[in-house]
């Protein structure tokens, strides 16, 4: 890898704990990759051969069941590793992964950081809080999905985004793909915004407009255990 490279990855909050004499050794064969949308990344079944860091675009994890069926589980943003657990443990990947919009993406070998997590532990202990951010964003999803309606489901995402962005919300992805992270069918997430007018939700392509935000709070019920980002 090249030494700007390396340079740039040395200042990403994925590598804040790890002395500068050891990033190059870590960085050895490692790949820092340009890729399209589209891409997939690798297949639910697969064993890893890299540990996957997402530096810039979006990435969907998604499984696929035994008939066929697809379903998105979960979209991650920049900067996260794809499914630290498989690769630190060398066992099958339970989620392919796929660019949903162009991506630069770390690759790390899996044996050699396996290696070296083994004989650097502050190494050890950057993976750890990795994997427990990873452990506690998942927790949020199954409490999201068990505990509201998807249509509740889709105004407290909604609700989340308004925090960032003010009254007029642009989706960060496809309706399609935000009903299967809902777990909601397209059609089922075209009646769930029909039902959030009533709420002052109003829709124009992927543009939303929030006119009654203390109203769709009543309904969503946003909860800060599930809601609420985990910091950094």
């Amino acid at each position: 890898m090249r030494t700007q490279d390396i340079c740039l990855i040395r200042h990403l909050p994925f590598f804040a704990d790890i002395s500068p004499d050891q990033l190059p050794v870590l960085m050895e064969s490692a790949l820092l990759q340009s890729v399209q949308a589209g891409a997939q990344l690798f297949n639910q079944g697969d064993i890893p051969d890299f540990l996957y860091i997402l530096l810039a675009g979006k990435v969907e994890l998604f499984a696929i069941s035994a008939d066929g069926r697809e379903s998105v589980i979960e979209i991650i943003l920049p900067v996260d590793s794809l499914i630290l657990a498989a690769v630190l443990l060398d066992t099958p990947y339970l989620m392919g992964a796929r660019v949903l919009e162009p991506a630069r993406i770390l690759m790390l070998p899996a044996k050699r950081l396996r290696c070296e997590i083994t004989q650097r532990p502050k190494l050890a202990l950057t993976m750890l809080a990795s994997m427990a951010h990873q452990f506690r964003s998942m927790v949020k999803q199954v409490k999201d999905l068990k505990l509201r309606s998807g249509t509740q489901r889709l105004a407290a995402y909604l609700l989340r985004l308004y925090r960032s962005s003010g009254e007029q919300i642009t989706l960060p992805v496809s309706k399609k793909i935000l009903a299967g992270r809902l777990n909601m069918s397209p059609e089922n997430l075209s009646r769930a915004f029909v039902t959030l007018r009533d709420y002052g939700v109003s829709v124009k392509g992927n543009a939303i407009f929030l006119s009654d935000v203390a109203r769709l709070e009543e309904y969503g019920l946003p909860d800060v255990l599930i809601d609420d980002a985990e910091p950094s």
